[in-house]
């Protein structure tokens, strides 16, 4: 990223913050700002955080002297979307410091995050929103299609064993996770072994843990000790069963918690699939993302979706990027339910 400065006015002074990504051993610097900006987080909480997230996550600042002023947080995960897998990122922790706000100093970290997304072909992003008419105006909007699982009660421990999970059950929660939502969804965070180590440790800094239930005989017709479900449980706002992951004893219900915001719109078609097809002849505006600006053919079916670039002086369309976004994503069962 080339070298970008935003001014600041302070009083009579006219200052020039840079906008920048802050290198590894600097990922500090911007705990100051979190910690004000989020005080509902325990001290616990956000030791995990920058221990563990701020390993392999990226922040976006505009800084001065090394004061952080605003910053975003992309943090990455590996999606399966229609069976295929992309590298997304989730964008978190994003804030101002309170004198520096209204200024349009995040329209220009969004913006950049944006371009250099775009770069690298995402398809999308998502966020859990603070403030849902600012997002809408950067070009997102809520998964109607997300889905949430709840945990039935009833006979639901009988023939089942019940531990906390240890760090060498981990491979084998993310083959069973990848497998039952595989079975269930289109959109979901694919799960490796280093994904459940993480989460043990983040359910530890909210005073909980994940919890793994095992078949204690052949009945189900699965081997003695085989996982048969997974979930969270912690007790920083009480008791709270969290994120059932289960192959049977678990009820779908909407909640639209997210919003996403297409990226890269070929990249995003190249992953869609439907069971129903869909064939349009669209213009796309893009007002952040002008790189998708176009009219484009959109063909999508159950083998997979295409968009390409058509010249055309009267589209049968004319779409923002979120009512495409809008129209495509509800075309998906989505379940991602990640805090950060």
């Amino acid at each position: 990223m080339q070298q970008r400065y935003v001014e600041r006015k302070d009083r009579e002074t006219v200052l020039q913050m840079e906008l920048r990504y802050l290198a590894q051993d600097e990922k500090h610097l911007s705990r100051e700002l979190y910690e004000v900006c989020f005080p509902e987080d325990t001290e616990e909480f956000v030791n995990y955080y920058y221990e563990q997230k701020c390993k392999d996550n990226e922040i976006l600042v505009l800084e001065e002297h090394e004061k952080v002023y605003a910053m975003i947080h992309l943090n990455p995960f590996t999606v399966s979307m229609n069976q295929n897998s992309c590298r997304v990122h989730y964008i978190v922790a994003v804030a101002t410091d309170e004198s520096c706000r209204r200024r349009g100093y995040m329209l220009e970290l969004m913006n950049q995050a944006f371009h250099d997304l775009y770069g690298r072909k995402e398809p999308f992003t998502f966020l859990i929103p603070a403030n849902p008419d600012y997002y809408y105006s950067c070009g997102f909007e809520y998964w109607e299609s997300q889905l949430k699982l709840k945990q039935d009660q009833g006979d639901i421990w009988q023939g089942q064993k019940v531990a906390a999970a240890k760090k060498e059950d981990c491979r084998e929660l993310a083959l069973f996770s990848n497998e039952v939502l595989g079975n269930r969804f289109d959109l979901y965070v694919e799960k490796d072994e280093a994904y459940y180590q993480r989460l043990i440790l983040e359910q530890k800094s909210q005073n909980g843990q994940i919890v793994v239930m095992r078949e204690t005989s052949r009945e189900n017709g699965r081997p003695e000790g085989a996982v048969s479900g997974i979930f969270g449980f912690d007790r920083e706002c009480g008791v709270e069963i969290r994120e059932p992951i289960m192959r049977t004893s678990c009820t779908e219900y909407v909640h639209p918690l997210m919003m996403g915001r297409i990226i890269h719109l070929e990249s995003f078609c190249a992953a869609m699939k439907s069971r129903e097809p869909v064939e349009i002849n669209t213009e796309i505006r893009d007002t952040m993302i002008p790189e998708n600006n176009g009219c484009y053919r959109i063909r999508i079916d159950e083998n997979g979706g295409r968009a390409v670039r058509i010249h055309s002086h009267e589209p049968e369309l004319s779409m923002d990027i979120a009512e495409i976004g809008q129209l495509l994503f509800h075309k998906m069962r989505i379940y991602i339910n990640e805090i950060v």
